[in-house]
């Protein structure tokens, strides 16, 4: 076999395999749906808990907290492929055969994301107002633990003062309050206490408290008798109607002075820790006695984080909750439960998106 039958036989073998490999290319899209979902997911995800952490930053600061949702995301991929291939032969005794070959291709990855700020009168209303009972204590009854619900969802049961959300003048809680909120976990953990969501016929009440009548051990009663002591509550009685309301109305109603999202994200915002050199730019933060641990604490510092649960940085310093500080990781997912149970806002008004198909 001559040199130029060995040329035109290696140039029709590379463009044969060339087009054949082109040819058996699958779509991209399937191959990409697993990866996309669960890097789309983990991003919006760390994503949101960093905004929530700027807020409770910001707060600190006096700064407006904003918030931004993800409205949509459209991943597009596309991909073009070109051959070119060429062989010539030439009779002439001088002249030579020539033979010739080129690939091409480009694979693009254009996603197209949408932002909405979270405004309105609805989302104002939804920071504002109140948690209704009813929200907070129904993730009490999906097991939420109670201590942790009233220590940062409820200024005061049935009078019974928590630490203020926003006063920092008053920043001790009275003992009884964190008494009562651990006496209510362990019912809960004895199956001795429960919720009903229905609408009693008598009271024409949403939401009432029950105590276990059967089977009750005495520790169970030594807990039920301390808390009906401890809210003023007739103790012969094992429904008792809950409300909204800042003081104690009756013996046999529990009366809740839920905070708002605000009020809570404020609290939150008292256990950030503050450099020094921007302290008289920032409010006073909550100092607790020695006996008590601090139920949440946001770290501060110069250099990023290693490994940290969500991190931020606010005026050329960084914010930080420790990925093995499990109390301040409760409390912050908390919040985040918080603001989905309270979130108000129309989500039917949105960008026009468009998408080009040619």
């Amino acid at each position: 076999m001559t040199i130029s039958a060995i040329h035109r036989f290696l140039a029709i073998t590379v463009c044969t395999v060339v087009l054949t490999t082109i040819a058996g290319c699958s779509s991209v899209g399937p191959k990409t749906l697993d990866k996309d979902q669960l890097d789309y997911g983990n991003s919006i995800g760390n994503n949101w808990k960093n905004q929530m952490l700027a807020n409770i930053v910001k707060l600190r600061y006096v700064d407006m907290p904003v918030f931004v949702d993800v409205g949509s995301i459209v991943s597009g991929y596309s991909m073009e492929t070109q051959v070119s291939g060429r062989l010539g032969f030439s009779d002439n005794f001088l002249g030579g055969d020539s033979q010739g070959m080129g690939a091409a291709g480009k694979f693009t990855d254009r996603p197209t994301i949408t932002y909405m700020p979270k405004t309105g009168d609805d989302y104002l209303r939804s920071l504002l107002a109140p948690v209704e009972p009813k929200n907070l204590l129904a993730l009490v009854q999906a097991g939420y633990s109670a201590e942790l619900l009233f220590t940062w969802a409820v200024e005061a049961i049935n009078g019974v003062q928590n630490y203020s959300g926003t006063d920092r003048t008053r920043l001790d809680a009275d003992p009884k309050f964190y008494e009562l909120a651990g006496l209510m976990n362990e019912m809960q953990a004895l199956g001795a206490i429960a919720w009903e969501f229905d609408t009693d016929p008598d009271t024409g009440h949403d939401v009432l408290l029950v105590l276990r009548q059967e089977g009750v051990s005495d520790a169970i009663k030594t807990r039920r008798a301390r808390i009906a002591e401890i809210m003023d509550l007739d103790s012969s009685v094992y429904k008792y109607r809950v409300i909204y309301a800042p003081i104690k109305v009756g013996p046999d109603t529990l009366s809740m002075q839920t905070r708002s999202v605000l009020q809570t994200l404020s609290a939150m915002a008292g256990f950030v820790d503050i450099p020094a050199e921007l302290a008289n730019q920032a409010t006073p933060g909550f100092k607790l006695r020695g006996d008590l641990v601090r139920p949440f604490h946001v770290l501060s510092g110069k250099d990023r984080p290693d490994d940290a649960f969500a991190a931020i940085k606010y005026r050329d310093y960084w914010y930080w909750i420790e990925n093995t500080n499990m109390a301040s990781k409760r409390v912050f997912t908390l919040m985040l439960f918080l603001t989905t149970l309270t979130n108000n806002a129309s989500d039917n008004v949105g960008p026009v998106l468009t998408i080009p198909t040619g």
